[in-house]
């Protein structure tokens, strides 16, 4: 998976951006915006992940003159998509809270209907189940791995931890995954 040609490091794209070129933030969009997803989506839901991640990015764009360290993108951004999600799942408490609940078959019926494709092709019924049964962090870094064929190193950048790491979740994380497969698939 060893690109043919150099990337540009991130905090290169970052000093850019401050300088004025969307060209450059659109490169770190590119190259963070599944795993933004990923984050969001670990905290607020299928549903909400787009609309929480989108919220994320404009504001790392409005902040991004702020940031100390240029090298700490990744990091950073995650950072600020943790905190708009948990931000996000505290209005939508709120909100909740003064709204009348809705009928569940008809919630069933239409996010059926609304959800993006990319999460019907993503994963069988079975590996979704799977997944939900293997810890969080094992499970981000599989999915950012194997479903959005994101590098290791952008992996450990975005969960500011070291590669080595990165790779001992991905190891852990495939024996997790097989365990809980082999488990939905024992009779009774």
């Amino acid at each position: 998976m060893a690109n043919a040609k150099a990337e540009t490091p991130d905090e290169v794209l970052v000093v850019a951006a401050i300088l004025g070129d969307f060209d450059a933030f659109n490169e770190l969009v590119t190259r963070y915006r599944a795993a933004v997803v990923r984050a969001a989506q670990a905290v607020v839901g299928r549903g909400e992940a787009e609309d929480v991640a989108q919220d994320a990015l404009l504001l790392a764009f409005k902040a991004l003159p702020s940031i100390e360290e240029p090298s700490k993108f990744a990091a950073w951004l995650m950072v600020i998509t943790r905190h708009r999600a948990l931000r996000w799942n505290r209005q939508q408490r709120k909100r909740r809270d003064r709204h009348v609940a809705l009928d569940e078959v008809l919630l069933e019926q239409l996010s059926a209907l609304t959800e993006p494709l990319a999460y019907r092709r993503e994963a069988t019924e079975e590996l979704t189940q799977a997944l939900a049964a293997v810890p969080d962090d094992y499970a981000l870094v599989l999915r950012l791995r194997y479903f959005d064929d994101m590098p290791l190193a952008r992996i450990a950048a975005f969960l500011d931890v070291p590669v080595s790491t990165v790779k001992w979740r991905v190891f852990r994380g495939k024996q997790l995954l097989r365990e809980a497969i082999e488990k939905l698939a024992e009779p009774g």
